[in-house]
């Protein structure tokens, strides 16, 4: 899966993930560009082909399941 081009590197202080659909924002303190999608993995934002922060995530999910 690869990883949509939302997420980006902040310099020394790491990388930086927005949801494709509200532009909430996600900073992760970490080295590597993986470590930052694990991290906001962690966290429940949806990382892929798009990406969605939790709230986007289970709007979208809830609407599927209804």
């Amino acid at each position: 899966m690869t990883v949509h081009a939302l997420l980006r590197s902040i310099g020394r202080r790491g990388w930086t993930l927005r949801c494709d659909l509200c532009e909430h924002t996600f900073d992760a303190a970490v080295a590597g560009r993986p470590e930052a999608v694990a991290f906001a993995r962690i966290n429940e934002w949806i990382v892929g082909e798009r990406t969605w922060c939790p709230m986007c995530a289970a709007t979208h999910t809830s609407r599927r399941a209804a």
